[in-house]
Protein backbone atom coordinates (compact mmCIF):
# COMPACT_ATOMS: atom_id res chain seq x y z
CA UNK A 1 0.00 0.00 0.00
CA UNK A 2 1.25 3.46 -0.95
CA UNK A 3 0.84 6.35 1.15
CA UNK A 4 1.30 9.72 0.23
CA UNK A 5 1.02 12.31 3.45
CA UNK A 6 -1.06 16.05 2.05
CA UNK A 7 0.76 19.06 2.05
CA UNK A 8 0.56 20.99 4.73
CA UNK A 9 4.14 21.91 5.65
CA UNK A 10 5.54 23.42 2.93
CA UNK A 11 1.76 24.98 2.18
CA UNK A 12 -0.55 26.29 4.54
CA UNK A 13 -3.86 25.04 3.53
CA UNK A 14 -5.46 26.99 6.21
CA UNK A 15 -4.47 30.14 4.34
CA UNK A 16 -6.89 31.19 1.32
CA UNK A 17 -4.93 31.83 -1.81
CA UNK A 18 -5.61 32.82 -5.11
CA UNK A 19 -6.51 30.91 -7.92
CA UNK A 20 -6.05 31.97 -11.55
CA UNK A 21 -8.39 29.53 -12.97
CA UNK A 22 -11.53 31.33 -11.13
CA UNK A 23 -12.80 33.44 -13.57
CA UNK A 24 -15.73 36.45 -12.62
CA UNK A 25 -13.96 36.92 -9.36
CA UNK A 26 -12.75 39.81 -7.90
CA UNK A 27 -9.21 38.97 -6.36
CA UNK A 28 -9.70 41.55 -3.74
CA UNK A 29 -12.11 39.51 -1.91
CA UNK A 30 -9.58 36.91 -1.23
CA UNK A 31 -11.60 34.79 0.50
CA UNK A 32 -13.86 33.67 -2.35
CA UNK A 33 -10.64 32.55 -3.72
CA UNK A 34 -9.27 29.11 -3.80
CA UNK A 35 -6.83 27.03 -1.71
CA UNK A 36 -4.83 24.66 -3.86
CA UNK A 37 -4.24 21.51 -1.88
CA UNK A 38 -2.47 18.24 -2.65
CA UNK A 39 -4.40 15.16 -0.81
CA UNK A 40 -3.35 12.17 0.88
CA UNK A 41 -3.37 9.41 -1.57
CA UNK A 42 -3.64 5.88 -1.03
CA UNK A 43 -3.33 2.81 -4.24
CA UNK A 44 -4.88 -0.37 -2.90
CA UNK A 45 -5.33 -3.08 -5.60
CA UNK A 46 -5.04 -0.44 -8.25
CA UNK A 47 -7.84 1.78 -6.69
CA UNK A 48 -6.53 5.57 -5.73
CA UNK A 49 -7.95 7.15 -3.42
CA UNK A 50 -7.98 11.17 -2.08
CA UNK A 51 -8.66 12.33 1.27
CA UNK A 52 -8.18 15.77 2.34
CA UNK A 53 -8.61 17.35 6.33
CA UNK A 54 -10.28 20.74 5.17
CA UNK A 55 -9.42 23.30 7.71
CA UNK A 56 -12.40 25.44 7.49
CA UNK A 57 -14.61 27.37 5.18
CA UNK A 58 -13.99 28.26 1.20
CA UNK A 59 -13.07 26.92 -1.66
CA UNK A 60 -10.42 24.46 -2.07
CA UNK A 61 -8.95 22.84 -5.18
CA UNK A 62 -7.55 19.80 -5.50
CA UNK A 63 -4.26 19.78 -7.87
CA UNK A 64 -4.38 16.08 -8.42
CA UNK A 65 -7.97 15.70 -9.88
CA UNK A 66 -9.12 19.38 -10.69
CA UNK A 67 -11.72 19.32 -8.17
CA UNK A 68 -13.04 22.58 -6.53
CA UNK A 69 -14.61 21.50 -3.31
CA UNK A 70 -17.14 24.90 -1.43
CA UNK A 71 -17.01 23.86 1.99
CA UNK A 72 -18.86 25.24 4.87
CA UNK A 73 -16.80 24.33 7.47
CA UNK A 74 -14.07 22.00 8.84
CA UNK A 75 -14.67 18.73 7.52
CA UNK A 76 -12.50 15.43 6.16
CA UNK A 77 -13.35 14.79 2.42
CA UNK A 78 -12.54 10.97 0.72
CA UNK A 79 -12.84 10.93 -2.73
CA UNK A 80 -12.28 8.12 -5.50
CA UNK A 81 -13.12 7.64 -9.62
CA UNK A 82 -14.83 4.76 -10.29
CA UNK A 83 -15.74 3.26 -13.37
CA UNK A 84 -18.70 4.35 -15.76
CA UNK A 85 -21.77 2.42 -16.85
CA UNK A 86 -22.11 3.73 -20.38
CA UNK A 87 -25.37 1.37 -20.94
CA UNK A 88 -27.26 3.49 -17.98
CA UNK A 89 -26.14 6.79 -19.73
CA UNK A 90 -27.30 5.30 -23.20
CA UNK A 91 -31.36 5.60 -22.94
CA UNK A 92 -30.91 8.88 -21.51
CA UNK A 93 -29.27 10.91 -24.50
CA UNK A 94 -26.29 11.43 -22.46
CA UNK A 95 -22.38 9.91 -22.69
CA UNK A 96 -19.51 10.86 -20.01
CA UNK A 97 -17.39 13.89 -20.40
CA UNK A 98 -15.20 13.38 -17.40
CA UNK A 99 -14.19 11.27 -14.62
CA UNK A 100 -16.99 9.64 -12.31
CA UNK A 101 -16.28 10.78 -8.89
CA UNK A 102 -17.15 8.97 -5.79
CA UNK A 103 -17.49 11.54 -2.79
CA UNK A 104 -17.80 10.89 0.91
CA UNK A 105 -17.85 13.94 3.77
CA UNK A 106 -20.58 15.28 6.29
CA UNK A 107 -23.51 16.21 4.52
CA UNK A 108 -24.15 19.66 5.90
CA UNK A 109 -20.02 20.42 5.08
CA UNK A 110 -19.83 20.83 1.38
CA UNK A 111 -22.02 23.71 -0.41
CA UNK A 112 -21.23 23.05 -4.20
CA UNK A 113 -18.58 21.18 -6.17
CA UNK A 114 -17.10 22.45 -8.70
CA UNK A 115 -16.41 19.56 -11.44
CA UNK A 116 -13.78 19.96 -14.38
CA UNK A 117 -14.45 20.07 -18.29
CA UNK A 118 -12.97 19.81 -21.31
CA UNK A 119 -15.31 21.66 -23.49
CA UNK A 120 -13.83 23.77 -25.39
CA UNK A 121 -15.66 26.68 -27.77
CA UNK A 122 -17.53 29.08 -26.24
CA UNK A 123 -20.56 28.38 -28.56
CA UNK A 124 -20.50 24.74 -26.51
CA UNK A 125 -20.52 26.54 -22.98
CA UNK A 126 -23.19 28.49 -23.71
CA UNK A 127 -25.49 25.44 -25.60
CA UNK A 128 -28.22 25.58 -22.49
CA UNK A 129 -28.51 21.34 -21.81
CA UNK A 130 -25.24 20.44 -23.11
CA UNK A 131 -23.14 20.10 -19.90
CA UNK A 132 -24.98 18.49 -16.64
CA UNK A 133 -23.54 16.15 -13.69
CA UNK A 134 -25.09 12.43 -13.02
CA UNK A 135 -26.20 12.05 -9.67
CA UNK A 136 -26.15 8.58 -8.75
CA UNK A 137 -27.68 7.55 -5.54
CA UNK A 138 -28.53 3.77 -4.25
CA UNK A 139 -31.35 3.42 -6.24
CA UNK A 140 -31.86 6.29 -8.66
CA UNK A 141 -29.63 8.48 -11.51
CA UNK A 142 -30.47 11.93 -12.17
CA UNK A 143 -29.30 14.97 -13.92
CA UNK A 144 -28.18 18.46 -11.96
CA UNK A 145 -28.71 21.49 -14.15
CA UNK A 146 -25.10 23.52 -13.91
CA UNK A 147 -25.51 27.08 -11.44
CA UNK A 148 -22.47 28.42 -13.63
CA UNK A 149 -19.83 26.71 -16.64
CA UNK A 150 -16.51 28.63 -16.21
CA UNK A 151 -13.85 28.08 -18.63
CA UNK A 152 -12.52 25.42 -16.77
CA UNK A 153 -15.33 24.26 -14.47
CA UNK A 154 -18.93 23.03 -14.08
CA UNK A 155 -20.63 24.90 -11.17
CA UNK A 156 -23.21 22.61 -9.07
CA UNK A 157 -25.01 22.35 -5.70
CA UNK A 158 -24.64 19.52 -3.79
CA UNK A 159 -27.66 17.94 -3.09
CA UNK A 160 -26.33 14.78 -1.26
CA UNK A 161 -22.68 13.15 -1.78
CA UNK A 162 -22.84 10.03 -3.17
CA UNK A 163 -21.43 9.35 -6.87
CA UNK A 164 -20.86 12.65 -9.40
CA UNK A 165 -19.74 12.87 -13.18
CA UNK A 166 -19.86 15.02 -15.57
CA UNK A 167 -21.89 14.08 -18.91
CA UNK A 168 -22.74 15.98 -21.88
CA UNK A 169 -26.40 15.56 -24.39
CA UNK A 170 -24.90 13.77 -27.37
CA UNK A 171 -27.69 14.49 -29.38
CA UNK A 172 -27.04 18.18 -29.36
CA UNK A 173 -23.88 17.15 -32.01
CA UNK A 174 -21.24 18.72 -30.53
CA UNK A 175 -18.60 16.30 -31.74
CA UNK A 176 -17.99 17.85 -34.25
CA UNK A 177 -16.18 20.66 -31.89
CA UNK A 178 -12.96 20.67 -31.00
CA UNK A 179 -12.04 19.50 -26.91
CA UNK A 180 -9.36 20.39 -24.58
CA UNK A 181 -7.09 17.42 -25.06
CA UNK A 182 -3.78 16.47 -23.74
CA UNK A 183 -0.78 14.12 -25.35
CA UNK A 184 1.08 12.33 -22.95
CA UNK A 185 4.20 10.49 -23.23
CA UNK A 186 5.96 7.08 -21.17
CA UNK A 187 8.75 6.20 -22.06
CA UNK A 188 9.05 2.05 -21.28
CA UNK A 189 12.04 0.36 -19.79
CA UNK A 190 14.61 -0.71 -22.87
CA UNK A 191 14.59 -3.87 -24.17
CA UNK A 192 18.36 -4.54 -23.98
CA UNK A 193 18.25 -7.96 -26.15
CA UNK A 194 16.48 -5.98 -29.48
CA UNK A 195 18.28 -3.07 -28.39
CA UNK A 196 14.66 -0.99 -28.74
CA UNK A 197 12.69 1.32 -26.47
CA UNK A 198 8.94 2.35 -26.86
CA UNK A 199 7.45 5.71 -26.35
CA UNK A 200 3.83 5.43 -25.11
CA UNK A 201 1.65 8.12 -26.72
CA UNK A 202 -1.96 8.70 -25.33
CA UNK A 203 -4.55 11.25 -26.38
CA UNK A 204 -6.35 11.68 -23.93
CA UNK A 205 -9.50 14.13 -22.75
CA UNK A 206 -7.59 17.10 -20.26
CA UNK A 207 -9.88 16.32 -17.30
CA UNK A 208 -8.55 13.28 -16.72
CA UNK A 209 -6.07 13.31 -14.01
CA UNK A 210 -2.44 11.88 -14.47
CA UNK A 211 -2.60 9.93 -10.66
CA UNK A 212 -5.27 7.59 -12.97
CA UNK A 213 -3.03 7.09 -15.97
CA UNK A 214 -0.14 6.95 -14.55
CA UNK A 215 -0.48 3.84 -12.35
CA UNK A 216 -1.35 1.86 -15.99
CA UNK A 217 2.19 2.80 -17.09
CA UNK A 218 4.72 0.90 -14.81
CA UNK A 219 7.72 0.92 -14.61
CA UNK A 220 7.94 3.94 -17.74
CA UNK A 221 8.88 7.60 -17.10
CA UNK A 222 6.88 10.56 -18.14
CA UNK A 223 7.93 12.60 -20.41
CA UNK A 224 7.77 16.49 -19.80
CA UNK A 225 6.18 18.04 -22.84
CA UNK A 226 3.43 20.67 -23.60
CA UNK A 227 0.26 18.37 -23.64
CA UNK A 228 -1.82 20.73 -24.85
CA UNK A 229 -3.98 20.07 -27.61
CA UNK A 230 -7.27 20.24 -29.70
CA UNK A 231 -9.00 16.81 -30.56
CA UNK A 232 -12.09 16.35 -32.29
CA UNK A 233 -14.34 12.66 -31.35
CA UNK A 234 -14.08 10.58 -33.77
CA UNK A 235 -11.73 12.29 -35.91
CA UNK A 236 -8.71 9.81 -37.08
CA UNK A 237 -5.00 11.27 -36.14
CA UNK A 238 -1.56 9.65 -36.72
CA UNK A 239 1.61 10.38 -35.34
CA UNK A 240 4.97 10.77 -37.20
CA UNK A 241 8.65 10.52 -35.86
CA UNK A 242 11.44 10.36 -38.75
CA UNK A 243 13.64 8.64 -36.76
CA UNK A 244 10.83 5.47 -35.29
CA UNK A 245 11.60 2.24 -36.20
CA UNK A 246 7.72 1.33 -36.03
CA UNK A 247 4.66 2.71 -35.85
CA UNK A 248 1.61 1.16 -34.15
CA UNK A 249 -1.12 1.31 -35.09
CA UNK A 250 -0.61 3.35 -38.56
CA UNK A 251 -3.94 5.66 -37.61
CA UNK A 252 -6.13 6.20 -34.69
CA UNK A 253 -9.54 7.48 -33.71
CA UNK A 254 -9.74 9.86 -30.89
CA UNK A 255 -12.55 8.52 -28.50
CA UNK A 256 -13.95 10.25 -25.03
CA UNK A 257 -13.32 7.43 -22.56
CA UNK A 258 -12.88 8.38 -19.09
CA UNK A 259 -11.13 5.23 -17.85
CA UNK A 260 -10.96 2.53 -16.07
CA UNK A 261 -7.72 1.68 -18.79
CA UNK A 262 -5.48 3.97 -20.44
CA UNK A 263 -4.11 2.18 -23.49
CA UNK A 264 -1.45 3.92 -25.67
CA UNK A 265 -2.83 5.42 -28.57
CA UNK A 266 0.40 4.24 -30.34
CA UNK A 267 3.41 2.79 -29.50
CA UNK A 268 6.71 4.23 -31.16
CA UNK A 269 9.74 1.98 -31.47
CA UNK A 270 13.06 3.71 -31.07
CA UNK A 271 16.69 2.58 -31.22
CA UNK A 272 17.55 2.11 -27.40
CA UNK A 273 19.71 5.08 -25.65
CA UNK A 274 17.70 7.90 -28.40
CA UNK A 275 17.85 10.97 -26.74
CA UNK A 276 15.62 13.42 -28.35
CA UNK A 277 12.83 12.70 -30.87
CA UNK A 278 10.22 14.85 -33.17
CA UNK A 279 7.05 14.14 -32.75
CA UNK A 280 4.27 15.42 -34.79
CA UNK A 281 0.65 14.59 -34.74
CA UNK A 282 -1.88 15.16 -37.50
CA UNK A 283 -5.64 14.63 -38.23
CA UNK A 284 -7.20 13.21 -41.18
CA UNK A 285 -6.64 15.83 -43.42
CA UNK A 286 -2.85 16.09 -42.82
CA UNK A 287 -2.82 19.11 -40.78
CA UNK A 288 -0.72 19.44 -37.91
CA UNK A 289 -2.20 19.26 -34.73
CA UNK A 290 0.62 18.90 -32.00
CA UNK A 291 4.53 19.11 -32.48
CA UNK A 292 7.15 19.50 -30.23
CA UNK A 293 10.89 17.96 -29.76
CA UNK A 294 11.04 15.37 -27.06
CA UNK A 295 14.05 15.09 -24.68
CA UNK A 296 13.74 11.42 -23.42
CA UNK A 297 16.75 12.53 -20.72
CA UNK A 298 14.24 14.97 -19.43
CA UNK A 299 11.53 12.73 -17.56
CA UNK A 300 9.67 13.87 -13.86
CA UNK A 301 9.56 10.77 -11.29
CA UNK A 302 6.25 9.34 -12.15
CA UNK A 303 6.40 5.89 -10.16
CA UNK A 304 4.72 2.90 -11.26
CA UNK A 305 2.30 2.35 -8.76
CA UNK A 306 0.22 5.71 -9.99
CA UNK A 307 1.86 8.14 -7.26
CA UNK A 308 3.17 11.89 -8.56
CA UNK A 309 5.13 13.00 -5.75
CA UNK A 310 3.22 16.92 -5.95
CA UNK A 311 4.01 17.43 -2.46
CA UNK A 312 8.34 16.67 -3.13
CA UNK A 313 8.11 18.74 -6.01
CA UNK A 314 6.30 21.68 -4.44
CA UNK A 315 8.74 21.47 -1.44
CA UNK A 316 11.87 21.80 -4.08
CA UNK A 317 9.97 24.60 -6.07
CA UNK A 318 9.48 26.53 -2.78
CA UNK A 319 13.68 25.66 -1.97
CA UNK A 320 14.48 26.90 -5.21
CA UNK A 321 12.52 30.35 -4.36
CA UNK A 322 13.99 30.60 -1.44
CA UNK A 323 17.37 30.49 -3.14
CA UNK A 324 16.59 34.08 -4.63
CA UNK A 325 17.68 37.62 -3.27
CA UNK A 326 14.44 39.95 -2.43
CA UNK A 327 15.70 41.90 -5.90
CA UNK A 328 15.72 38.36 -7.81
CA UNK A 329 12.40 37.08 -6.72
CA UNK A 330 10.70 40.38 -7.79
CA UNK A 331 12.57 39.88 -11.51
CA UNK A 332 11.24 36.61 -11.16
CA UNK A 333 7.59 37.69 -10.63
CA UNK A 334 8.16 40.18 -13.15
CA UNK A 335 8.78 37.74 -15.69
CA UNK A 336 6.30 35.05 -14.41
CA UNK A 337 3.27 37.57 -15.42
CA UNK A 338 3.96 37.44 -19.30
CA UNK A 339 4.80 33.69 -19.11
CA UNK A 340 3.02 31.83 -21.58
CA UNK A 341 3.22 27.85 -21.12
CA UNK A 342 1.67 25.22 -23.46
CA UNK A 343 -0.83 27.93 -24.82
CA UNK A 344 -1.87 28.64 -20.57
CA UNK A 345 -2.17 32.30 -20.34
CA UNK A 346 0.05 33.58 -17.44
CA UNK A 347 -0.57 34.63 -14.01
CA UNK A 348 -2.88 38.05 -13.43
CA UNK A 349 -0.73 40.50 -12.15
CA UNK A 350 -2.78 41.41 -9.37
CA UNK A 351 -2.14 38.21 -8.28
CA UNK A 352 1.66 38.15 -7.65
CA UNK A 353 1.53 42.12 -6.67
CA UNK A 354 1.35 40.73 -2.86
CA UNK A 355 2.46 36.63 -3.28
CA UNK A 356 5.19 36.17 -1.19
CA UNK A 357 7.17 32.61 -2.36
CA UNK A 358 4.94 30.06 -0.83
CA UNK A 359 1.63 31.77 -2.63
CA UNK A 360 4.02 32.22 -6.21
CA UNK A 361 4.45 28.71 -6.09
CA UNK A 362 0.80 27.89 -5.62
CA UNK A 363 -0.41 30.06 -8.25
CA UNK A 364 2.27 28.52 -10.69
CA UNK A 365 0.88 25.23 -9.74
CA UNK A 366 -2.54 26.13 -10.12
CA UNK A 367 -2.23 27.99 -13.35
CA UNK A 368 0.31 25.15 -15.21
CA UNK A 369 -0.16 22.12 -12.84
CA UNK A 370 3.17 20.40 -11.51
CA UNK A 371 4.62 19.89 -15.10
CA UNK A 372 4.10 23.00 -15.79
CA UNK A 373 5.35 24.90 -13.04
CA UNK A 374 8.49 22.65 -13.06
CA UNK A 375 9.32 24.08 -16.94
CA UNK A 376 7.79 27.57 -15.89
CA UNK A 377 9.93 28.01 -13.47
CA UNK A 378 13.03 26.50 -15.51
CA UNK A 379 12.52 28.96 -18.23
CA UNK A 380 12.72 32.11 -16.12
CA UNK A 381 15.45 31.05 -13.80
CA UNK A 382 17.69 31.15 -16.84
CA UNK A 383 16.37 34.11 -17.91
CA UNK A 384 17.81 35.55 -14.81
CA UNK A 385 20.86 34.08 -14.92
CA UNK A 386 20.42 31.93 -11.73
CA UNK A 387 21.49 28.84 -13.73
CA UNK A 388 23.15 27.61 -10.82
CA UNK A 389 19.24 27.10 -9.55
CA UNK A 390 18.53 25.44 -13.20
CA UNK A 391 20.84 22.35 -12.23
CA UNK A 392 19.44 22.23 -8.98
CA UNK A 393 15.86 22.09 -10.80
CA UNK A 394 17.19 19.65 -12.67
CA UNK A 395 17.42 16.94 -9.51
CA UNK A 396 13.72 16.94 -10.16
CA UNK A 397 13.55 15.31 -13.42
CA UNK A 398 15.63 11.85 -12.77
Amino acid sequence: MLEIQAAASSIDDSEVKPGPNTPDINPKDVKKLPSSFIPEVKNECAQIFYRFKCPGSGLFHCILTGLVFDMTREAELLYKIIQWDESVLQPAGKMAAGPLFDIKCCEDAVRQLHFPHCVKTQEALLSDGLLSVAHFTDDAMSFIKPLKITDTHVIVDNPHLSAFGLVLDFLMGIWNKQVKGQVLLFLSPPNHAKQTQNINVLLLPRNIPMTEVSKHHQPSHFILVPSACNLIKNTTYTVHCPVANKIQPKRAEFDMEFGPNYSPTFVIRLPMNTDEVTLTIRDQTDTEVWEHEADLTDHLPFSADGRIPAEKIMVMLLDILEDLNDEEFKKFKWHLKTEVWNNISPIKENYLSKADRNDTVDLMVQTYEITGAVQVMENILKTICRNDLVKKLSTLRH
